[in-house]
């Protein structure tokens, strides 16, 4: 059935089940002019928003619609993840074209309320309009932290080590894979399609005493670059530290490029970076998921990478830019 014949009221009729996964923090959730929630006391609110629009994050080729879902799910749970938070609602914006497939959209919203359901976040509202345009959705996140607590890109300093959560590059291997229909991959495929957000470890992260963090969307490079020049300080990362999956390092050597093109450049993995002072390196590196790749040094700010061979070559603020060229 096509948007124009369900229309928009029973469009959100269809959809608007299974949406609160914890009573706790809400007192009105979708059907009224406002949805209301519960802030914790003691605790500060935090607020993203992210936006996929078909043909620029998504395409029929390598996301399926349930998928579409839940990778926008993702995006927003990982940005409270990166500020050491726990998500706890979210409203969605859908405008969808009037020839469009409704069983497509509902899809969609089932791989939204499948991470949802996973992370204990209620979908309490939102909106759907019509556009000539192509399908676009956009979700925003509430969550919240402990009041003085909350991460931020701009508190790493000198002396720090620099840590990365399980491993990177995968997503954008997976993307290479989908559209080369290329035979296994399952696991970077799967990254790319399904990421799962870090909402544990960035949690342990703050409790334990992190200085600095930031979410893995746009690169290793360009997140490591946001954190360096927040902060005032030089980042150095070693090329022998970083640990790879073995499909990355499978799938770099057949392009004949190296897997840290994937790292840095490639994005959309939803891994946290952070720093850390020295004295709980222990602690974290106990932490099952973690590798410690580098450090917080003194100097102009930016980020260099190390080689095997002891040169040092400069990182750009290079990764996903909307409006390049």
């Amino acid at each position: 059935m096509q948007m124009r014949e369900m229309g928009e009221f029973n469009f959100i009729k269809s959809v608007a089940d299974d949406t609160i996964y914890d009573m706790s923090t809400v007192i009105c959730g979708i059907g009224d002019d406002c949805a209301v929630y519960k802030a914790k006391k003691g605790y500060h609110q935090l607020v993203s928003t992210d936006m996929m629009v078909e043909g620029i994050h998504f395409s029929s080729k390598t996301t399926a619609p349930f998928d579409i879902g839940y990778r926008l799910g993702a995006a927003n749970i990982s940005d409270i993840a990166a500020m050491g938070g726990v998500p706890r609602q979210v409203v969605i914006a859908v405008a969808a074209p009037p020839d469009g497939n409704s069983q497509r959209l509902q899809e969609i919203y089932e791989g939204l309320k499948s991470i949802c359901k996973t992370h204990h976040v209620n979908i309490i509202g939102g909106d759907t309009v019509r556009t000539d345009g192509p399908l676009t959705v956009s979700l925003t996140i509430i969550g919240e932290v402990p009041e003085e607590t909350e991460l931020y890109r701009s508190g790493a300093q000198v002396g720090d080590v620099v840590g990365i959560t399980n491993t990177i590059g995968d997503s954008a291997v997976g993307l290479e894979a989908l559209l080369d229909n290329a035979r296994g991959y399952s696991h970077c495929k799967r990254v790319h399609q399904r990421p799962e957000p870090q909402v544990y470890l960035g949690n342990v992260l703050r409790s334990l005493g992190a200085h600095a963090m930031n979410d893995i969307s746009d690169g290793l490079g360009s997140e490591l670059n946001e954190i360096a020049h927040a902060s005032g300080v030089a980042i150095e990362i070693d090329e022998t530290a970083m640990r790879f999956h073995p499909e990355v390092i499978q799938w770099a050597k057949k392009k004949e490029i190296s897997p840290w093109s994937f790292a840095l450049y490639g994005g959309e993995d939803f891994q946290l970076v952070f720093t850390i002072p020295e004295d709980i390196v222990n602690e974290v590196s106990a932490l099952e998921g973690i590798q410690l790749i580098g450090h917080v040094v003194s100097g102009a700010s930016g980020v260099c990478l190390r080689t095997a061979q002891g040169e040092k070559k400069i990182i750009p603020a290079q990764g996903y830019n909307h409006f390049s060229k």
